[in-house]
């Protein structure tokens, strides 16, 4: 199973931090494995860097774009996607300052999820701290080639 953590992190610091973002990650792992007294200085370093999900627009944005499916299901503040032509099952929930993503199977699940959030906004932050992968779900600044 994966397991995704993704913020969305404030423009100015996705911006400065493009390229670079294995610092934020390591804020965030920090975070997940520190005791109390720093884990309250780092949750502040946190609230600094992300906004707040906008649940109820993100909502509305996955239920337009999936409903027509029948693979898709929404129950509360719980989206689920099982596509079993593809053998891809995905259940994303939305918290007030995170979305939670959790798949197996093949990506056709996940990748529906992000592709949704990353043209809702760009400054989108997956984390997966079980195998220490993480990156934009759309890439912030173009890189141009000479």
């Amino acid at each position: 199973m994966r397991e995704y953590h993704i913020y969305l992190i404030e423009e100015e610091f996705a911006t400065h931090y493009f390229g670079r973002e294995s610092l934020i990650y390591h804020l965030f792992l920090e975070h997940n494995q520190s005791k109390h007294e720093r884990k309250e200085i780092l949750n502040k370093q946190i609230e600094f860097i992300t906004r707040a999900i906008p649940s109820l627009r993100i909502h509305k944005k996955i239920e337009g774009s999936l409903a027509h499916y029948s693979y898709y299901r929404r129950q509360s503040h719980m989206h689920t996607l099982e596509w079993n032509e593809f053998n891809s099952f995905a259940k994303l929930t939305i918290h007030n300052d995170y979305i939670h993503l959790e798949s197996t199977g093949s990506y056709e699940a996940e990748t529906a999820f992000f592709e949704i959030l990353r043209k809702y906004d760009r400054c989108f932050l997956a984390m997966d701290f079980k195998v220490n992968k993480y990156g934009w779900l759309n890439p912030i600044k173009e890189r141009k080639f000479v």
